[in-house]
């Protein structure tokens, strides 16, 4: 599969997510259910069909979708207090799935972290540590900035860039 057709498909529920927050029924008290559903419908659709096609997930992207799943079954099951929490913490709910997300890619298969599949074993050390820690330091940085919203999506897409240099010189170094 094309690299730039599975980001687009990555970018899908977030785009739906995101586009879902400007129809007037958001506004309602239960307004936060369309855009969750919505989205979590569609994360659930593009991660199965790329399961399906046996593509590597963009862990940073999966990360976002996750968040949004998780989000969409707390709002159906009813869990009590947490639109006001996800109100509280704002973008640092998303990074906080992001982080744990490369958490147990770290531990599993640290080169995926940088979004690399075929490396010889041990070549995106130590660049693979330093996006985690990278991605630890936006969540603190979106956890401390949450009143924000504009700087939580500029360190979504700083991840992006560390993420790209941090491949570039593993590849270089390999």
């Amino acid at each position: 599969m094309y690299h730039w057709l599975r980001t687009l498909l990555e970018l899908l529920p977030l785009a739906v997510f995101a586009l879902t927050w400007r129809l007037p029924e958001t506004l309602e008290p239960d307004g936060w259910i369309l855009p969750y559903s919505l989205g979590a419908l569609c994360a659930l659709a593009c991660i199965t069909v790329l399961l399906w096609r046996k593509v590597l997930l963009d862990r940073i992207l999966l990360g976002m979708n996750l968040s949004i799943v998780l989000g969409a079954l707390g709002l159906f099951g009813g869990t009590p207090g947490l639109p006001h929490l996800m109100a509280d913490i704002r973008g640092a709910g998303f990074f906080v799935i992001i982080l744990m997300t490369a958490g147990v890619t770290y531990l599993m298969r640290p080169a995926a972290l940088l979004d690399m599949e075929s490396v010889k074993r041990g070549a995106s050390e130590p660049w693979d540590r330093y996006m985690l820690f990278a991605t630890f330091a936006a969540f603190v940085l979106a956890f401390a900035l949450r009143e924000s919203p504009v700087l939580s999506a500029m360190l979504l897409g700083g991840l992006f860039v560390v993420r790209a240099s941090l491949r570039q010189v593993a590849e270089q170094r390999a």
